[in-house]
């Protein structure tokens, strides 16, 4: 087989070949078919299996924020390039081919002549010399089937009954080739002999092919539109790629969603990281109820694009917080929330808060003073009013207000040695253990001034909780009776003194002489840098225990009557000053005497 272009032909060849194709002069074909190659379905289905290669490319992983793929990496472009490319020149091939079989000056086909087989189906002639035929047969269709070697070619007919001829035919023609014919013969069997005798009036300029200029640069214009539409179809996948990630993730809107977005694109990627995912976050952080979930939000996310309504998320959590710790009803709770949250930036609700807790300690207690205390219950107003100004301690026993200390403070007597005297001057004196002043001294008050501060500071603290306000005894007052008492912190300061009270009780069986008591108390209560304490003034006389003076007579050693007489009476009167004061501040008194 030889392979011949037939443009490269002469023209009087050519010119010879043509109408031996058509049959017009001999050689004829002694059987032919008609028909072209299968080129341009195999360009097509290069270009359209690339295509498909192509577009099963762009579906890899599209949208899929799940994928790996969902955004190609930039290496894939060459890829989307080369089947682009690839795609274009199956196209373009297929056109061209078509675009040669148009302009061939023949219908391409398959003619056998007495001397060859010629392939004619493009315009690169195949030439099979009869000489090299290996077979000629009829299939069972009756179709002739000439075999060279390993190839084959078929041709159907018309009327099959004729198969047989045909085949004679040609067998005959096969013997005579083998048998090498002379010049003037091949010309008769054989189209490419060129003719003993040329025309003067033919053209001699051969016939040629015009090739387009985009047949000529077929490849560098595949590749060209292999690059455009290959990259371009990259970038624009993976745009919408992207679009259609960010619309799953906008429409599932959790934090998952958003973060797999962010793992595998970035078109969207600021407004994701900046200002949804923060969003989804703070979502789950409200969620939780705490202003400890919305702090670590913070910390996560120190800078987004929502900060108001982080700063919203967070002042509703703190209110929330603080409204738990309003209900509550104790300072602690208040305290431990400003301490919890010093940057809580409600001040005004949380000093409203806080003054509530002193104005219902006020309502309290003048719901259970008694009538006409008018004063103290505005004294009550100013001491919480202090209390609320200086704030609580923190304690071992928890918060505690401010302090307010009993203190006593013991003046001179001014008469009770002019009792002295007047005890001497009975018939019933025996010696010093009947003096009154033996009696009357710190040996005896000290304790009643101890017992009676700490009851006093325990009743008057029932009324108030200890967190806001508390009571306790305090250390003596030193000071003359003229020196105006002053203090630096909230004081109640018992002042008072220990006189006759003029009436002596004696008895000479046994011989014993007492003298009655009488006590001037003064209490002021006070607060630092306050010049209206609250004042109160007690006169207590005390009656002598005359019934003990039979009950203890018997078994007395000197001095003991005596000294159970005058602690008796020192004891009754701290009682009543107690219980007097006490019945100013409140309704009823619940101390056992």
């Amino acid at each position: 087989m030889k392979e011949i272009d037939f443009y490269k032909l002469p023209r009087a060849i050519q010119d010879g070949v043509i109408e031996a194709f058509r049959g017009r002069f001999a050689p004829a074909p002694i059987v032919s078919r008609h028909g072209t190659r299968r080129t341009i379905v195999a360009w097509l289905a290069v270009s359209a299996a690339s295509g498909l290669l192509l577009a099963a490319l762009c579906a890899a992983g599209f949208g899929d924020v799940n994928s790996p793929l969902a955004r190609h990496p930039t290496a894939a472009a060459a890829a989307y390039v080369l089947l682009a490319a690839i795609t274009a020149i199956g196209v373009l091939q297929a056109l061209a081919y078509n675009a040669a079989l148009v302009s061939l000056p023949f219908a391409p086909g398959l003619f056998v002549f007495p001397a060859n087989l010629i392939d004619a189906r493009d315009h690169r002639l195949r030439v099979f010399p009869l000489a090299e035929l290996s077979r000629v047969s009829a299939n069972r269709r009756g179709a002739v089937v000439l075999t060279f070697g390993g190839t084959r070619h078929a041709f159907p007919l018309e009327d099959p009954s004729r198969s047989g001829d045909v085949v004679r035919e040609i067998e005959a023609a096969w013997s005579r080739m083998k048998a090498r014919p002379d010049p003037a013969e091949l010309r008769r069997l054989d189209p490419f002999e060129p003719p003993a005798i040329e025309s003067p009036f033919a053209s001699t300029i051969p016939l040629s092919r015009e090739v387009p200029g985009w047949q000529s640069h077929g490849w560098l214009l595949a590749a060209a539109v292999g690059a455009v539409l290959g990259l371009g179809l990259f970038v624009l996948r993976d745009r919408m790629s992207d679009a259609r990630m960010y619309a799953a993730a906008r429409a599932r809107d959790d934090v998952a969603a958003y973060r797999s977005y962010i793992t595998r694109s970035r078109g969207y990627g600021q407004v994701v990281s900046q200002v949804l995912l923060p969003r989804a976050e703070l979502r789950l952080a409200v969620a939780k109820g705490s202003v400890e979930a919305i702090d670590d939000f913070i910390r996560a996310y120190p800078r987004t694009g929502i900060e108001a309504e982080v700063a919203a998320a967070r002042r509703a959590a703190l209110t929330a917080e603080l409204e738990r710790a309003r209900e509550a009803g104790t300072l602690a709770a208040l305290l431990a929330f400003a301490e919890r949250y010093p940057k809580h930036d409600l001040d005004k609700a949380f000093n409203d808060a806080r003054h509530a807790l002193y104005a219902r300690a006020l309502d309290r207690y003048k719901g259970e003073a008694p009538e006409g205390s008018e004063q103290n219950a505005d004294f009550v107003r100013r001491l919480l009013a202090y209390a609320e100004r200086v704030g609580p301690r923190s304690t071992p026993q928890g918060l505690r207000g401010p302090a307010v200390q009993v203190r006593f403070r013991r003046l001179p007597s001014q008469d009770l040695k002019r009792a002295d005297e007047l005890v001497m001057k009975s018939p019933m004196f025996r010696g010093v253990t009947s003096l009154p002043t033996r009696y009357v001294d710190a040996t005896r008050l000290d304790p009643q001034e101890e017992r009676t501060a700490s009851a006093l500071a325990e009743r008057l603290a029932r009324g108030f909780e200890p967190e806001l306000v508390t009571f306790e005894p305090g250390p003596p007052f030193e000071g003359s009776a003229e020196a105006q008492p002053a203090v630096t912190s909230p004081s109640l300061v018992v002042s008072y003194r220990v006189e006759s009270s003029g009436i002596a009780y004696g008895s000479k069986k046994p011989q014993i002489i007492v003298m009655g008591l009488k006590f001037f108390f003064d209490t002021e209560l006070m607060l630092p840098g306050d010049a209206e304490p609250l004042r109160t003034s007690h006169t207590i006389a005390r009656r002598i225990p005359a019934g003990l003076i039979q009950q203890k007579a018997a078994s007395s050693p000197p001095g003991t009557l005596e000294a159970i007489l005058y602690e008796g009476m020192m004891r009754e009167a701290f009682i009543d000053l107690e219980e007097r004061y006490l019945s100013t501040w409140f309704r009823e008194r619940d101390e056992p005497r």
